[in-house]
């Protein structure tokens, strides 16, 4: 039977349906999919304003789920095909977008995410929701992993388990979360891991985590795009402005694009006397850009500012100029349909307009003469592209009035099917006119708004406010990146937008920026490197977003910032999240740390001085530390400098450790053995080294298991038994050491052959 408390949700959630208006009963195709014009508007559900589209029409099981289910014999291979999940998956997929976007009001993307787990969970189970128990959950994420190599969608299920069904008990095996645990299978120890070994560090100058830094040649390439070459488009200038952002400021995408118009923020100092501080060698003023931060769990803009440094004030301070002269025409057409709520408010509705003007108004397109076009036509054109002053526009409007013939594109757009869509061609007089020909006709103000509110909404203009966590709201015409919506003809032969003209003015958003980057295998023909690289090699350059967000990150950290100044700057909840940002290499670590003054003049710029370094630091231990720290107690700084010196050798990278031992006679017989109670290992924070570790962890329990397995009269099953039961508390001991301590301070000195064993020793 249903669990109470689920269908008590349900029966809430189709009360807010219906108070929002929406038809909870979705009306599906055979495959799961809504049918058109059945989907629920998430972006509209949220009013947040913001331009990007969202919505909910996807009920679909998930294929690849099925298939795996065939392979284990789960599930029958006739039973494998597209089809919707069971109803009461579907209800409770609409409950909880509802509970999350509505009565929550956090972001619509982990709606998104949340619906598509639910989905997943729904295609593994194969039953009804109340009757999922914690091995079908455990199924689920072991197989979301295997087809998905992120694990992002089997966290968000167990999100949903633990935040979600445990909490309102919807399910009746609750509480699951404590007995379900994330499968250790491919996912750490496959493509991951592989792709870990070989980038394991070699030496003191490699960095951590390297991949997640955009490459040096595309970086570089980027660069020289946007600050030596003429961007080609008005969206290019767009393009070009906001990654040049990126750069300098270490935003997120979703911020750079939602900064607002009235971006400017000051601030002032002054000393005690209050005179400007920079008098007196400080800084007067300090300016900030006012924006919108995102990852603070809620579905409104969240206003936040950060400083610009002086050295890119005048920089950012001209990109900001630069984009509001461009846009400055698309504000205004804007900011009077935001108040006039009309498409075209500079004509009274029944007024009519010249066809071919009509024609610039709905395409953007200010050329509808047909070529070959006037010397000052084809003049006027080049110009605009150069400096693209919009002045350019009214000079190409009268060229062309002497121009004979017009284009076969404006014929066509006023099509038959067009016409009988509401753009009905008029004579002078206002009466219909079903001649061919559309030079000398007109169209009716009245008509044209009707044609586009419902043949043409995709170019309707952003018109919903954004909704601000002061409480107030932003008119879209307060944004900064605005852009003529769909202006796919730019750039094609002599095609141009007139920014004057164009009534489609929408609110840029993040897609814009990802394809500029080339951050997908489709985006990548659209991406500046594309269109401005001058080699192959150049053209196929590709970055992401977020890697620029990374350097800014690691560069922030390697010049000595304090990591609570760059968590602050960068909008985030702890300083912990800031580190994860951190891929400088161990050396760059190093070199951030200060010695005292005489031990620099000592030690000089050699191997001593790094091991002094992780010394001083309490990054390293072992017998050569033990040493040190004894001659600097007992005979004093200089003459414990003079023994480091003599044994800078001693230090090495393991990729599970350092160890502090001296191998310029031999080298180590136990080398990566140092988890087998060895006395010179030392634990470390790094990253790297506590996934190896976690690796290394698993495959001894898999070889510990696969030796228990094996008949107890196997020759040699107890030495293997002894021996992965070994070294796998070592590991364990190691993963519980805290950085910069010894694992084993009583251990062996593994670094010593023993010559009296023979080679059959321990067999």
């Amino acid at each position: 039977m249903m669990n109470e408390n689920f269908k008590s949700l349900i029966e809430q959630a189709k009360g807010i349906a219906q108070e929002q208006g929406l038809n909870w009963g979705i009306e599906l195709d055979v495959t799961g999919s809504a049918v058109s014009g059945h989907e629920w508007n998430l972006r509209q559900l949220s009013k947040d304003g913001k331009p990007t589209k969202n919505v909910l029409r996807n009920f679909q099981q998930f294929e690849d789920a099925q298939q795996e289910l065939v392979l284990r014999k789960l599930l029958d291979a006739g039973a494998v095909e597209p089809r919707p999940v069971s109803e009461a998956w579907q209800d409770l997929i609409k409950a909880h977008t509802l509970d999350h976007i509505l009565v929550k009001q956090k972001s619509i993307s982990f709606a998104q995410s949340a619906a598509m787990a639910w989905r997943f969970l729904a295609t593994v189970a194969r039953k009804e929701p109340w009757n999922v128990d914690a091995d079908d959950v455990q199924l689920a994420c072991e197989i979301s992993d295997l087809c998905q190599s992120t694990g992002a969608r089997s966290i968000n299920i167990m999100a949903l388990i633990r935040n979600f069904v445990d909490v309102l008990h919807l399910f009746n095996a609750c509480p699951m979360a404590s007995l379900v645990t994330k499968p250790r299978n491919a996912v750490k120890g496959r493509a991951k891991f592989t792709k870990k070994k070989e980038a394991l560090s070699k030496e003191l100058a490699h960095r951590k985590d390297a991949e997640k830094l955009p490459q040096r040649k595309a970086f570089w390439q980027l660069v020289n795009i946007l600050y030596t070459m003429q961007p080609t488009s008005t969206v290019d200038i767009l393009r070009f402005s906001m990654l040049k952002l990126l750069l300098l400021t270490g935003l997120r995408v979703g911020e750079v694009v939602s900064i607002p118009f009235d971006w400017r923020r000051t601030r002032s100092y002054v000393d005690e006397a209050g005179r400007p501080a920079g008098e007196k060698g400080g800084i007067s003023e300090a300016v900030l850009i006012r924006h919108f931060a995102e990852k603070q769990q809620k579905s409104y803009l969240f206003e936040e500012s950060m400083f610009v440094p002086p050295m890119f004030q005048e920089d950012i301070e001209q990109i900001f100029a630069d984009v509001i002269r461009l846009t400055s025409p698309l504000r205004a057409t804007l900011k009077a349909q935001y108040e006039s709520g009309r498409v075209f408010p500079q004509y009274e509705p029944s007024q009519l307009v010249d066809a071919l003007q009509m024609y610039v108004h709905l395409t953007g397109n200010p050329i509808w003469a047909a070529p070959p076009y006037p010397t000052e036509l084809s003049q006027c054109l080049e110009r605009y592209r150069q400096s693209f002053d919009q002045t350019e526009m009214p000079r190409m409007a009268d060229i062309q009035k002497s121009c004979s013939y017009v284009a076969a594109a404006v014929s066509r757009y006023f099509s038959q099917e067009k016409r009988g869509q509401g753009l009905m061609l008029r004579d002078r007089d206002g009466i219909i006119d079903t001649d061919r020909g559309v030079r000398g006709k007109f169209l009716r103000v009245s008509d044209v708004e009707a044609f586009v509110t419902k043949h043409v909404p995709t170019k309707r203009s952003d018109l919903a406010p954004l909704k601000l966590n002061a409480g107030g709201q932003l008119a879209p015409w307060e944004m900064l990146f605005l852009m003529p919506k769909r202006a796919v003809g730019e750039g094609r032969g002599d095609s141009v937008v007139d920014m004057t003209n164009t009534f489609a003015v929408g609110i840029a958003d993040q897609a814009l920026l990802v394809s500029a980057l080339g951050g997908s295998d489709i985006a990548t023909k659209y991406s500046v490197f594309a269109s401005y690289g001058q080699s192959d090699e150049e053209r196929n350059f590709s970055l992401t977003t977020h890697q620029l967000r990374h350097l800014q990150d690691t560069e922030l950290f390697r010049v000595g910032v304090a990591d609570t100044i760059i968590s602050k700057r960068h909008n985030r909840q702890s300083v912990a999240q800031s580190h994860v940002y951190d891929h400088r290499s161990l050396a760059e670590k190093m070199s951030a740390v200060e010695l005292p003054d005489d031990w620099t003049d000592s030690l000089g710029s050699g191997n001593a001085t790094t091991i002094a370094k992780l010394v001083f630091s309490g990054k390293a231990n072992g017998p050569i530390v033990r040493e040190f720290k004894r001659i600097q107690a007992d005979e004093g700084d200089q003459a414990a400098l003079h023994f480091l010196m003599a044994e800078a050798d001693g230090f090495h990278a393991t990729p599970y450790g350092t160890c502090l031992t001296s191998f310029t006679v031999d080298p180590c017989p136990k080398n990566l053995e140092c988890f087998d109670d060895c006395r010179h290992l030392s634990a470390t924070d790094l990253p790297e080294h506590r996934t190896n570790l976690i690796v290394l962890h698993g495959r001894l329990e898999v070889a510990l298991e696969h030796a228990r397995s094996k008949p107890e009269s196997t020759i040699g099953r107890a030495n293997q038994i002894a021996h992965a039961e070994k070294r796998l508390t070592g590991v364990e001991k190691l993963l519980a050491t805290a950085p910069g301590q010894l694992v084993f301070p009583d251990g062996s000195d593994l670094s010593k052959i023993n010559k009296n064993e023979s080679i059959l020793h321990g067999t």
